[in-house]
């Protein structure tokens, strides 16, 4: 009996519930007793209970695992590092975790890249010299760097917003308008308000779409102002040489067609005409000269200096003795009181321009029997150059504009009329600029002028 019961717990223990109920059964058949039975069944139940045990220690085990994973690729969603999951190789999980332990080490390095990008185009933003903002297809601001916040000269929130709390020019909101509604790139020439100048900007509006319900509108200003101001001059320019250069031909022109014409027989009529005709020769000589010494000026480069050490003093002695005729004309009396020995380093060419330039107008522009006085002032940085006349003075008006090409103050205000090409103080400030110098002018109507150049130092003792 004995026996029996042992092979049937033997069988029980290699057994699950059923089968083991199974062969009890069958032992039940050799009519064991209800004693020996209930041994046999106390015992399964035990086993049984072991193994439930046992069942329930595994689950436990897996579902730490798969929480585990699942919390590992949670935290992969929110661009976290969680620790790596590590098993053993014979681990019936090992495949899976290593395959999320890739993806995760994957991941990562895309989100380096992907940061080193967003900081590659921060920066090259932050850098461009041309406006650029992103607007989604909510017409909200999702982008723009400092050259558009300094264009529109107003700060710009890096939180999402209406593109019009920042875009107030009709013009520019009027063209971002039409890009939305017709979905087509568009570009213009726009005039920005602002201090203290406006500006003048090229806008280029570009429509974008990535899919069928979303797409972008990038907004790029580029600063044409300089360009515009360059084209502007240059037009300018054109328009005044023609006009200078017109005058003096048409008077020539005009005289010598009367002279051939029989005026020529009249000895007097002859003198006085070759005499005009003498003038306006010189007049557009010296006009062909200074477009010529602008063209010198602008076509060398602004470390092109010959310096040399110069007595500046003796400088001015050498100009006020060439123009001393043109000052007894008028009875201008001119005065250097540059110091002897003021010695500067500077080029000799153009400081000899600078001066004969703004002499000659201080004799021209003078009253009868007026001055003309050149003083000399040195600090640690700097020398400055001063020459002042007791002459006509110009106006509030006109000293904003006197360094421009051709310009010439109005005969009605002036109550003089002064010969000339306009050019002589625009060289000089051209030539003061190229010796990175500064020029400026106090004035006052009836009582002089004074000009100032200020030149760095650049060694000069």
């Amino acid at each position: 009996m004995i026996k029996r019961i042992s092979a049937a717990y033997a069988i029980f223990l290699g057994s699950d519930l059923i089968i083991s109920w199974f062969i009890i059964g069958m032992v039940l058949r050799e009519h064991l007793t209800w004693h020996e039975w209930g041994q046999i069944l106390a015992i399964n139940l035990v086993i049984a209970l072991i193994e439930m045990v046992g069942a329930v220690r595994i689950l436990h085990v897996r579902e730490l695992k798969i929480t585990a994973m699942t919390r590992k690729v949670q935290g992969m969603l929110r661009n976290e590092e969680p620790a790596h999951i590590l098993l053993k190789k014979t681990d019936e999980y090992y495949a899976l975790t290593m395959a999320i332990n890739q993806l995760q080490t994957h991941q990562q390095k895309l989100l380096r890249a992907k940061a080193q990008q967003g900081e590659e185009l921060k920066l090259l933003l932050s850098y461009l010299p041309i406006g650029v903002m992103v607007i989604d297809n909510y017409r909200k601001v999702e982008l723009a760097n400092p050259a558009m916040a300094e264009l529109l000269q107003t700060p710009i929130s890096s939180h999402r917003h209406p593109f019009v709390q920042d875009i107030q020019q009709f013009e520019l909101v009027a063209l971002i308008n039409k890009v939305f509604e017709d979905k087509t790139t568009r570009r213009q020439v726009i005039t920005l308000p602002g201090m203290p100048t406006e500006k003048r900007v090229e806008a280029t509006v570009v429509y974008t779409s990535t899919s069928e319900d979303f797409f972008q509108i990038l907004v790029l200003l580029y600063d044409i102002t300089e360009i515009s101001t360059v084209e502007q001059m240059q037009m300018d320019f054109l328009t005044n040489a023609s006009h200078e250069l017109k005058t003096p031909v048409t008077a020539i022109n005009g005289f010598a067609e009367t002279l051939l014409a029989g005026a020529k027989n009249d000895p007097a009529t002859l003198d006085q005409f070759l005499n005009i005709i003498q003038q306006e020769s010189q007049q557009l000589s010296e006009l062909v000269q200074d477009i010529l010494s602008l063209s010198r000026i602008e076509s060398q480069s602004v470390t092109q200096h010959d310096l040399t050490s110069v007595n500046l003093a003796d400088l001015v002695d050498d100009q006020l003795a060439v123009l001393q005729q043109l000052a007894g004309v008028k009875q201008v009396t001119l005065h250097n009181e540059v110091p002897a020995d003021s010695q500067v380093t500077t080029d000799q060419k153009k400081m000899v321009e600078v001066l004969k330039n703004l002499l000659s107008n201080a004799i021209k522009y003078n009253q009868d029997a007026g001055q003309v006085v050149v003083t000399f002032e040195q600090s640690a940085t700097s020398w400055q150059l001063h020459v002042k006349d007791s002459g006509i003075g110009i106006s509030q008006e006109d000293q904003s504009r006197i360094f421009q090409r051709f310009y010439r103050a109005d005969d009605s205000r002036t109550k003089q009329v002064v010969s000339g090409t306009g050019l002589g103080l625009a060289i000089v400030a051209e030539l003061v600029a190229a010796m990175n110098g500064q020029i400026s002018v106090k004035s006052q109507r009836g009582v002089g002028s004074t000009f100032t150049i200020e030149m760095p130092n650049n060694g000069s003792k």
